[in-house]
């Protein structure tokens, strides 16, 4: 995502609108708790860190989302996973 188009979404929202922050692990199915946010003000770009804090079990609703979503994306022609690269896993 380029800088031009976060300021581009986020203009679609009124300026005293809350952000969220959905920390999520769709592959094991877990969510994290979001202990803290802060943009990092001397960064080159703009940087926002994100303190994860303990995990959870997603939802069956949620599962069934994940679910769909990565049979869709099965179907899309070229589409490339983290696992297509080894050398970049922990």
């Amino acid at each position: 995502m380029k800088n031009r188009e976060l300021k581009e979404y986020l203009s679609t929202f009124p300026d005293d609108a809350d952000v969220s922050y959905i920390l999520a692990n769709p592959r094991e199915r877990k969510l994290y708790e979001c202990v803290n946010v802060f943009g990092v003000i001397d960064a080159p770009n703009p940087l926002f860190c994100i303190d994860v804090g303990k995990s959870s079990d997603m939802d069956a609703e949620m599962v069934a989302a994940c679910e769909e979503d990565e049979r869709n994306a099965e179907n899309i022609k070229g589409q490339m996973d983290i696992t297509d690269f080894p050398e970049v896993l922990p």
